[in-house]
């Protein structure tokens, strides 16, 4: 038959709305629409109402030339019809009713995905009797995300050219096993050079593997890899016909210890599939956050990582992410997550930077990091927001006590938590120390705990600052500010004789146990014997 004419073709629609869904009825073709403070107004091609009640807008477009301005209108049309009608996000939809596709199906799958109202398409055709057929269009699933597991492996070589030679074959068994996405990081041997086997090396994590291939179907495994079997199952294969000095498994963190051993340097970063050089959409500075687990908080323990409450879809992310890393420390999981929400309440774009520390683990604390390298190895949190005005809320975590310690003890906590250095041991390859660490925090008298500080000027606090103390109350986060009556009575009580004992304070009025202990646990004996 002859071309219909827009109108023509949505006069002809709104009499056979049935074809789109059962139970729609036409309220009004063309319905006006307008919003004079905005100074906009428009045109809904046909309102109608679902069997549910629900307000539905339907769009028409008759040619792929007119397609592309689909989206803006359902867009602009759902926003002035909620502020018309004072209607909730969910009592409107929106139907995209086309003659062609082409140019609406990725960005209306994309705009689907994340907008607050139910939006559908549908894909029309005319008959010469001027009957109407539609035909849902199967919108367009979320492109899976590349990210590199936690499942990674060392490997020891004794040139740079075996190195090379190793990577070829590593990538070819990759991709023969099904496994495209790989990064890895060159790493040299710099300094006491006659104490490893091997002086090159390369730091491999294995990227997710997509759903259908062969390898999605891995049985279940224990451990690390538990969480991701494909991956786990494609490290299997890649160890078990790799040829090399030394192979070591690894996990997130194992690379930022390598960055902080003098003596091993990282010197280039290789990847395959989505970490390729060539791909462009990874910097350095992204390849050394995935291998470190930093960027997604799969270092179990440490986290950094930036975001803007505004871009709702990052930020929820980036707030599960930390979560991830303060795992087993309750009361830090609560006040962040409280810091969080009470940043994002603020208007405007904020800009977020949070870094995290949380081993759980006091004892690793006090023998690797006590006395000269304690700032590195005890648990801590920085986070900062700076809002648009220019102001500025900086939080800090920390392990503190309301005392400088006393009778019975540190020697003696220990060993009520931790038998022997075994003890200590077993919970680590176990994975449960942390519930041990909450119980000798808690014997100890130490705190988890934040502080916080506003401040609208650039530099160093001022005294008329606001200060905030974050305290885990009853199960519940709790923020006393300095300009509130209570703050000094909940900070006397909080502190010795109103500072602070820091975690190195707290440790210094036990040095002479700290020291004994260090010795036990360093050399594995029970020093009571």
């Amino acid at each position: 038959m002859t071309a219909l004419f827009e109108h023509e073709l949505r006069d002809l629609l709104a009499e056979q709305l049935d074809v789109l869904e059962p139970g729609l009825t036409l309220v009004q073709c063309e319905f006006a629409l307008s919003d004079p403070p905005l100074r906009t107004r428009g045109w809904i091609d046909i309102l109608a109402r679902d069997r549910h009640g629900l307000w539905v807008i339907i769009e028409l477009k008759r040619a792929a030339s007119t397609s592309r301005e689909a989206l803006h209108e359902v867009a602009k049309y759902a926003e002035l019809l909620q502020r018309d009608k004072q209607l909730a996000p969910d009592r409107i939809r929106a139907l995209i009713v086309s003659t062609d596709w082409r140019e609406l199906l990725v960005p209306v799958s994309n705009m689907a995905r994340d907008w607050s109202h139910d939006l559908r398409g549908y894909e029309l055709q005319v008959y010469d009797d001027r009957t109407l057929s539609a035909e849902r269009v199967a919108l367009l699933p979320p492109s899976p995300e590349q990210y590199v597991t936690p499942v990674h492996a060392i490997y020891l070589y004794a040139s740079p050219q075996d190195r090379d030679r190793g990577w070829k074959h590593i990538r070819q068994i990759a991709s023969e096993i099904g496994a495209p996405n790989l990064l890895a990081a060159d790493f040299e041997r710099v300094s006491a050079k006659d104490s490893v086997s091997a002086h090159y090396g390369l730091y491999l994590g294995i990227g997710t593997v997509e759903w259908g291939s062969a390898l999605s179907d891995s049985p279940d495994v224990d451990g690390y890899g538990s969480e991701h079997p494909a991956e786990y199952e494609a490290l299997s294969g890649i160890n078990a016909r790799v040829r090399c000095v030394e192979v070591d498994s690894a996990y997130p963190g194992v690379l930022g210890t390598l960055l902080g051993n003098p003596n091993w340097e990282i010197t280039g970063y290789r990847g395959t599939g989505a970490f390729a050089p060539d791909n462009g959409a990874y910097e350095e500075r992204d390849w050394l956050q995935m291998l470190v687990g930093h960027d997604r908080g799969d270092g179990h323990f440490k986290y950094i990582g930036s975001a803007n409450p505004r871009i709702t879809s990052r930020w929820r992310s980036f707030v599960d992410q930390a979560m991830t890393s303060l795992g087993g420390n309750p009361e830090w999981e609560l006040l962040v997550r409280a810091w969080l929400e009470r940043v994002a309440e603020q208007p405007g774009d904020i800009d977020v930077v949070l870094w995290i520390y949380n081993p759980c683990d006091l004892i690793q604390t006090v023998i690797y990091g006590w006395p000269d390298e304690l700032a590195q190895w005890e648990p801590r949190i920085k986070a900062v927001a700076r809002f648009p005005d220019g102001s500025r809320s900086v939080a800090q975590g920390m392990l503190c006590a309301n005392s400088t310690g006393g009778a019975p003890g540190f020697h003696h906590y220990v060993h009520e938590v931790y038998r022997d250095p075994v003890s200590w041991m077993t919970t680590r390859y176990g994975g449960t120390t942390w519930i041990s660490d909450l119980d000798l925090v808690r014997r100890l008298g130490l705190r988890y705990m934040m502080l916080d500080l506003a401040s609208d000027h650039p530099g160093p606090p001022a005294p008329e600052d606001e200060r905030g103390l974050w305290l885990v109350e009853d199960g519940q986060a709790a923020r006393y500010s300095s300009n509130d009556p209570e703050f000094f009575m909940t900070w006397q009580l909080n502190t010795y004789g109103g500072k602070l004992v820091t975690l190195r304070e707290f440790l210094t009025t036990y040095r002479y146990e700290v020291n004994t202990l260090r010795i036990e646990y360093l050399n594995g004996v029970d020093v009571r014997l």
